[in-house]
């Protein structure tokens, strides 16, 4: 029997999966619909040409569509062997932000480049750390060099994002790495032996840090100072409010006109909202929904234990980072800064979150003569992973 890591020996590459093409393609447009709805008045405003912000969205929209190209094309092996460089060449790039980055709202999160502009790594370090989890542990042995050398990249890369400070992110990355593991079947006791410290040092940080801390105080009851700490969430409930069940119509939003904060990066949800109304934001969750459904179904269906944890690993992230975005504007978690995927305005995280789910519709493509039924989770002790396939009755 080949290794959990390797691929069957009869696998091809078909057609990619349809359904979640079109949630990529029906994100991507009232994405770029929105950002220029949202983001026409400060366009216009800040440079003199409503379009601005737009232009520059489309622009990052048609690279990433070049890279989904490319990535849907490649199979896991080439991953694999680009694991190492890419976590080493994100690791420099954090590095390189920590000393040279440009500082916006009390973090240190762009790194400034030539023609590009401001380039956010972090978001780079996202699918760095899914490959490095996924080779970790698809390994045969579950205690392993690769394990260790690729845990010691992990960290690296979190404690320089969490000395941005940039919070949300890494939480999200070692949210991640705990699924990663649990995928893996590591043991339960581990994650409550680090779950203690790691929610000490969070909330250590949170304190210690005003503007996370005045986002706590806002969120657990911005009614109390509506023109201060809880200003954010009020404004995101009268624009989402003000939809109603149809919405007042596309353009039409009265609180992205200078009233509600980032209208299109953090609170383009309640943007949507306002102007697609009800019918609208239970659209845009259904597309989440249906990218999350067909990630899953990749996960299982694809072929050699690598590439089912990178499919998950891929499919967690996108899908948590809409979770959390849609949660903030509804008033269920404080204020993060966590963009919603595919929607928010932001050219780095569109490129890398359109290369990423490159990489899952190539996932798709792999098809074995293994039926989709045999790849149920095996729980069994001595199964190096929860989604190693079952070959066989």
């Amino acid at each position: 029997m080949s290794s959990p890591s390797s691929l069957p020996s009869k696998v091809s590459m078909g057609q990619p999966d349809r359904l979640l093409l079109l949630s990529i393609f029906m994100l991507l447009g009232m994405g770029l619909l929105s950002v220029f709805s949202a983001s026409a008045n400060h366009a216009q405003l800040e440079s003199g040409h409503s379009f601005a912000l737009f232009g520059k969205q489309l622009l990052a929209a048609i690279i990433g569509l070049g890279g989904l190209a490319c990535c849907a094309n490649l199979k896991p092996a080439f991953w694999q062997k680009i694991t190492l460089p890419f976590a080493l060449g994100v690791l420099g790039l954090l590095l390189l932000t920590l000393l040279f980055g440009k500082t916006a709202n009390g973090s240190e999160r762009w790194l400034p480049l030539p023609i590009v502009g401001q380039f956010q790594p972090s978001e780079l370090a996202k699918f760095s750390v899914v490959l490095l989890m996924a080779q970790a542990t698809s390994q045969a042995k579950r205690l392993n060099g690769c394990l260790f050398v690729n845990g010691i990249l992990t960290t690296l890369m979190i404690v320089l994002i969490f000395k941005q400070p940039n919070l949300s992110i890494t939480l999200l990355l070692t949210s991640l790495v705990g699924v990663m593991l649990y995928l893996g079947r590591w043991p339960g006791w581990l994650f409550l032996a680090v779950l203690p410290p790691g929610a000490w040092v969070v909330w250590q940080k949170i304190t210690t840090t005003e503007y996370q801390w005045r986002r706590i105080v806002g969120w657990l009851n911005p009614w109390r100072d509506m023109q201060d700490t809880g200003y954010n969430l009020v404004q995101s409930y009268y624009a989402i409010g003000s939809g109603g069940f149809l919405g007042t119509g596309y353009g039409q939003s009265i609180q992205k006109q200078f009233y509600l904060p980032f209208p299109y990066t953090d609170f383009i949800f309640s943007v949507i909202c306002e102007e697609w109304g009800l019918v609208g934001g239970v659209m845009l969750i259904g597309a989440f929904g249906l990218l999350i459904w067909r990630g899953i179904r990749t996960a299982l269906r694809c072929p050699g234990l690598f590439g089912k944890l990178m499919a998950s690993g891929i499919t967690f992230v996108v899908g948590l980072q809409a979770i959390i975005n849609i949660a903030v504007t509804t008033g269920l978690m404080p204020v993060t800064g966590v963009t919603l995927p595919l929607v928010s305005y932001g050219g780095t995280s569109m490129v890398a979150t359109l290369c990423m789910l490159g990489v899952l519709v190539g996932l798709s493509r792999l098809s074995q003569t293994t039926p989709v039924s045999d790849y149920r989770p095996n729980r069994s002790s001595n199964s190096p992973s929860a989604l190693q396939p079952v070959l066989g009755s």
